[in-house]
């Protein structure tokens, strides 16, 4: 996995409160369910190794916005603190304008830019799983065709001209997956029902 070296971006904040809707408790319970079904690795903060991070991240639109977990958040261990409302985005400029007491994602672009394309799309899941990525061609999933560094216009780019409308499913080459729902639910059990196909191979 490419190591983490921060938000590739800079932030605006319009204020610093904390965030409480109540889809927050979903996002809370689904982090911690990932993280149980190996979905979420974790490693010491960069900037802090005493503090566990975790790679991936989640998102729920807000009426025309969206709200995302922090870059460093540990999704197996969330709080309120730990997400950030993202009301605009500069793809030129690399700005985000934004909500919240912690930094965004540093797939807050990526996640922008799947919302913009797909108006069906309420909650959006990135994860990580090797043994998913190993078998994304026996699976038959869908997968984008070149690996791109995180955080990257050149992965959004490669994840939007990928995506078509009822995907609920994609795998970035050699990084991830990124499942899409209109609720947390759905969007959850995508990734279980992969999984589970992924334990079937394994039998065989």
């Amino acid at each position: 996995m490419e190591q983490y070296q921060g938000i590739k971006f800079n932030v605006r904040f319009l204020n610093e409160r904390v965030l409480d809707y109540p889809i927050q408790k979903e996002l809370i319970e689904w982090g911690k369910k990932l993280s149980k079904l190996g979905c979420i690795p974790t490693y010491p903060n960069p900037e802090n190794p005493g503090i566990i991070s975790s790679a991936g991240n989640l998102s729920a639109r807000i009426g025309d916005r969206f709200i995302i977990t922090a870059a460093g958040s540990n999704l197996g261990e969330l709080s309120n603190n730990n997400f950030v409302e993202v009301w605009d985005v500069d793809m030129s400029e690399k700005l985000i304008q934004a909500k919240g007491s912690e930094e965004p994602s540093s797939e807050t672009m990526l996640h922008y830019s799947i919302y913009q394309k797909r108006n069906d799309v309420q909650v959006i899941f990135h994860g990580h799983n090797q043994q998913l990525l190993a078998q994304c061609s026996q699976l038959g999933l869908k997968s984008t065709k070149k690996w791109y560094p995180y955080g990257t216009l050149e992965l959004m780019n490669s994840v939007c001209d990928m995506i078509k409308e009822n995907d609920r499913f994609l795998i970035m080459k050699d990084h991830g997956f990124l499942s899409f729902g209109k609720t947390c639910q759905q969007a959850g059990e995508n990734i279980i029902q992969v999984l589970s196909k992924v334990e079937k191979i394994k039998e065989i």
